[in-house]
Formats: C-alpha cells, sequence, structure tokens
C-alpha cells in the first residue's frame, strides 16, 4: 500500500518551485502627491519621480529597503530608502528638467571647460570670478548666468566682450559683461543696415543721359 509521503514523492514533488533565496518582504502602500520640485515626502524624506509627474497622485510601495512609485499602475521611479535625519533627499538626475540638470553640472571643471572653448579672455574672466567671489556657489552661479548667454549670442561675441571688459577694468562681472553684448549686438545690427543701404544706392544707381541736360544721346 502506498504511504501519504511516498505518494507526494512519486507524484507532485517534481511539480514544486524551489524555495526563494530571500525570505518574503512585506511592502506598505502609500499615496503622494508629487511636488512641485518633482519629489515626493515619504517619511519625511523626499524622492524624486519624473518632472512630468508634478502635481499628479502617485501610488508608493515602501519596503524595508526600496520606496517604488508608481502611476496609473505603472512603475515610474525607484529608490533605495532613506534612514536617518529626517529632510534627506535621494534625486535621480534623469527625473530633472533640462534647465535643473544645467545647473548642478556645474562645477569649477566644468566652468573652466566651457570658458576654454570660448577663448582666452572668456577664461581669464571665469578664473577671476572664481577667485575672487565670496563663495564658490556665487561664482558658479556668475558664471552660469554668464554660459546662458550662448542662447542669444555667438562664441565670437562673447569672446569679443569679454576682451573688451578686460581692457576697460581689472574688476570684471558678468552684468557689465551682458550690456557690452547687447551694445555690441546693437551696433553690429546699424552697421550692417549702414552696409546694406549703401550697397542697394550704388546697385539701384543710374546715371542720367543728355537728353536730360538738353543734349541729344547718340
Amino acid at each position: 500500500m502506498t504511504t501519504n509521503v511516498s505518494a507526494f514523492e512519486e507524484e507532485e514533488k517534481f511539480a514544486l518551485s524551489p524555495l526563494p533565496s530571500k525570505p518574503y518582504k512585506m511592502s506598505e502602500w502609500k499615496t503622494a502627491k508629487v511636488r512641485p520640485d518633482y519629489h515626493i515626502s515619504v517619511d519625511s524624506m523626499f524622492y524624486s519621480v519624473p518632472y512630468e509627474y508634478i502635481n499628479r497622485q502617485v501610488e508608493v510601495k515602501l519596503s524595508d529597503d526600496l520606496v517604488e512609485v508608481y502611476f496609473n499602475h505603472m512603475r515610474v521611479a525607484s529608490h533605495k530608502r532613506l534612514y536617518g535625519k529626517f529632510g534627506q533627499l535621494s534625486t535621480i538626475r534623469d527625473h530633472m528638467p533640462e534647465n535643473h540638470k544645467l545647473y548642478v553640472d556645474q562645477t569649477p571643471e566644468a566652468a573652466f571647460e566651457w570658458a576654454e572653448s570660448i577663448g582666452a579672455s572668456t577664461l581669464n574672466v571665469v578664473k577671476y570670478i572664481l577667485d575672487t567671489s565670496q563663495t564658490e556657489k556665487l561664482a558658479l552661479q556668475s558664471i552660469f548666468t554668464l554660459k546662458k548667454s550662448e542662447r542669444r549670442y555667438t562664441k565670437y561675441e562673447i569672446e569679443r566682450a569679454c576682451k573688451m571688459i578686460i581692457s576697460m577694468t581689472k574688476r570684471p562681472t558678468v552684468k557689465i559683461i551682458q550690456t557690452i553684448l547687447k551694445s555690441n549686438k546693437k551696433s553690429d545690427a546699424e552697421q550692417e543696415m549702414k552696409r546694406k543701404t549703401e550697397n542697394s544706392e550704388n546697385n539701384f544707381g543710374f546715371t542720367r543721359g543728355s537728353n536730360y541736360y538738353g543734349g541729344t544721346d547718340k
């Protein structure tokens, strides 16, 4: 007669899956609203989500070592859970809008690299700002403002403005450089307009014939 144990061994054991390598962990679910700074608050800690979800309501799955964020049942973010002092942030760079990425990427090394790509005068200005500002943070903020000038001005225009300010003062500032950039832009536009006007007059001028003066054209 076949025992229950032998029946199990012969007919059922082969179909069982192996036990998981790690013990099952309990999870807790919460809801949270994504703040304007694209972070959610969980137990007084802050975790980033893609900025597209700002002001959206999301679901948060908490385990002992993981924070997972879901929107419409789709996971949009995952962080190692923070412990210790309240107010800590876990921020993933890919969650940031582009302007924030540009700002957090600012370092003295990055500032020098950018300045070198513009020209020697720009590099001198950047060195001066980093050497004389009260804090590195303030220096990098000023350089970041100058860097954004590339949205409106060419590298040549920025380098020319920096060269001009160095010849004018030993204490160059980004504000003065911006003024020079605007002034140069206006002057260049006026010169271009004058050149086009002169060319137009030369191209469309005419010579009056002898009939105009009472003579006869032959």
